[in-house]
């Protein structure tokens, strides 16, 4: 038998990684958002059929935070999911290369 492991994904995003220092104002049709001292303020228009909202968020962010960023509607959001450079996927499978034996 040989050990197997869920298939990396390749699927590319556009991001940031989070600094102290990280300072970003973006402003499109829906969205309104600052990047400033670890914290991403977003102000969020929705208008659908026969309603309109505003969402004020406020998220705190840490060192190394990743943000993926979607220009066309949400700016920059927070995954749930964990994201990682590719140099840094390719480390993390060169480290259990070794695993990689019949067992």
């Amino acid at each position: 038998m040989k050990k197997f492991i869920k298939k990396p994904s390749i699927d590319m995003y556009v991001g940031i990684k989070v600094t102290k220092d990280t300072d970003i104002t973006f402003e499109n049709e829906t969205v309104k958002q600052t990047i400033k001292d670890l914290e991403l303020h977003s102000i969020t228009k929705i208008d659908g059929a026969g309603y309109k909202s505003i969402y004020d968020t406020y998220v705190n962010l840490n060192e190394g935070d990743v943000l993926i960023f979607e220009e066309e509607s949400r700016g920059y959001i927070k995954p749930i999911e964990e994201f990682m450079t590719i140099t840094e996927a390719l480390e993390e499978l060169e480290n259990i290369k070794s695993l990689d034996v019949e067992v």
